[in-house]
């Protein structure tokens, strides 16, 4: 059956080419929400005043608004943050999805940046970025909390010659202990049964892409996923307790555009030229519970930590000396974040858990069940030995120098802008030719370390395998900070594999 009306002032010969234009427009907005729920960063939210304030105090650049002494920052005219306020929409289930992939296979560092609250007192995650079993580490470039303090670094343009030498360092050899996640007991079927339970999703475990899924796959219920590696890392979703529900036109099926009937007045056999079918969107649910659409009713605080606890323990998550931060402000009303940082010897590992609550219930749950296990002690090196390891093709940042960024950065955004017409181009010149017997340039960029944390990194072993290892991280007095494995060369192995 076609219902269509005419719109008035409009004639029936433009209903066609307005019908495409309106199908034309939904398709380019599945094709939008397709790309958002692929963001992983979708709705996070970072706490621009303690970002600011930070760089502001390591950079000597005013960043952002005005920094006021009590961290507020004012923020006018932020219209990607009212944006973020605003944003909803019927794919929020894969954003969330995808967030939840984040978090558990990565460990979810870089959501917790700048998140609100007091600040952390373990000290921030030694990330060793850029490794592969091929390759040895990269500079650092800041995982999870870390990323606000080395914000001022980038790879620099030095064709990959760096020379590292130490000044000053305290830091002598010693031993240092290691951990591995134990997921053989845990990424399994029966595991993926009772996380199901205890989050309430029906259906029994089956094996999809390399992990046990509970629920449908397709945002119209509870899901439930386990990993089968190294870290066990689950996530779970479930659509009825997402405050994005709440103010939707038509719970229920969404609205699709019926294609004209056939001329001859019988079934449809073809549809007019130039008249799109929209696609249908998947069947939206409604809420769970009217809790959802109250923000009120969410948790806050410490009665959100406590929930957030409560929750993982039944999981079976080892909240053992674990970091709990609460943020309020996710740009979806009644929706609280929980992030809780695993810590290890005074050291955030880069694991993190994410509990999302909204009213009575919750949102989604991802992170990590593979308990450690101890691995026993490991010799490691000194402070100057590691940076010596620096300067080693088999360890060392050597393929890329840095170069402090923010301050150029803001240099260049703080020029004055205007509308005068650029400048013609200069006339392209070919480089003069070397004279006989100048030296050959060969640029080495010189970095002097001046400060040395040892602690422990989040290591992926090239079977699949996640420990904890000890390592070393070095900054020079620029603020720029490198990582390298702190384990003596007889305890490694250097074996291609």
């Amino acid at each position: 059956m076609n219902d269509t009306r005419e719109p008035r002032g409009t004639s029936s010969d433009d209903e066609g080419t307005a019908a495409a234009g309106d199908a034309v427009t939904a398709a380019e907005d599945a094709a939008v929400a397709r790309v958002r729920a692929a963001d992983p960063a979708a709705d996070a939210t970072p706490d621009l005043p303690r970002l600011q304030a930070r760089l502001t105090g390591t950079t000597g650049v005013a960043v952002g608004g005005a920094v006021h002494g009590d961290g507020h920052v004012d923020e006018d005219g932020d219209e990607l943050a009212a944006a973020r306020r605003r944003r909803r929409g019927p794919a929020r289930w894969l954003q969330v999805a995808a967030v939840a992939v984040g978090v558990g296979l990565v460990g979810g560092g870089g959501y917790a940046v700048g998140a609100a609250g007091g600040d952390a007192p373990a000290a921030p995650p030694i990330a060793l970025q850029g490794v592969s079993p091929a390759s040895g580490p990269a500079m650092e470039m800041g995982a999870g909390t870390a990323l606000a303090d080395r914000a001022k670094i980038a790879p620099g343009w030095f064709g990959g010659r760096t020379v590292f030498t130490a000044d000053g360092l305290t830091g002598a050899a010693g031993t240092g202990r290691a951990w591995a996640f134990d997921a053989t007991g845990t990424a399994t079927r029966e595991t993926a049964a009772r996380v199901a339970e205890v989050l309430g999703v029906d259906g029994e475990p089956r094996q999809e892409w390399g992990q046990w899924v509970v629920g449908p796959n397709d945002g119209t219920g509870a899901t439930v996923s386990l990993g089968i590696d190294g870290q066990a890392g689950m996530w779970f979703y479930d659509r009825a307790w997402d405050p994005s529900l709440c103010g939707l036109d038509t719970p229920g099926s969404a609205p699709s555009v019926e294609p004209a009937p056939d001329p001859a007045g019988g079934d449809l056999a073809t549809t007019e030229p130039g008249l799109a079918i929209a696609p249908v969107q998947p069947e939206e649910v409604a809420p769970a519970d009217p809790s959802v659409c109250d923000p009120a009713s969410t948790p806050r605080g410490d009665a959100a930590r406590s929930a957030a606890r409560d929750l993982l323990t039944r999981l079976g998550v080892d909240l053992s000396g674990a970091e709990l931060t609460v943020s309020e402000d996710t740009g979806v009303d009644g929706l609280v974040s929980v992030m809780a940082a695993q810590v290890v010897d005074g050291t955030q590992t880069g694991l993190v858990w994410s509990v999302q609550l909204a009213g009575t219930g919750v949102q989604s749950v991802s992170g990590a069940l593979a308990p450690l296990v101890e691995l026993g002690t490991y010799d490691v090196i000194s402070a100057d030995a590691a940076v010596e390891r620096l300067n080693d093709p088999r360890f060392g940042a050597s393929y890329g120098g840095v170069v402090p960024l923010a301050v150029r950065m803001m240099d260049d955004a703080s020029a004055p802008m205007t509308s005068d017409v650029a400048p013609e181009p200069a006339e392209p010149t070919v480089p003069p030719v070397p004279a006989a017997g100048d030296p050959i340039a060969w640029p080495v960029q010189q970095v002097t370390i001046t400060g040395a944390r040892l602690g422990v990194t989040l290591l992926t072993a090239p079977d699949g395998a996640s420990l904890l290892v000890p390592a070393w991280e070095l900054s020079d007095a620029d603020g720029g900070t490198w990582s390298v494995v702190a384990v003596v060369d007889d305890q490694l192995d250097l074996s291609a594999g």
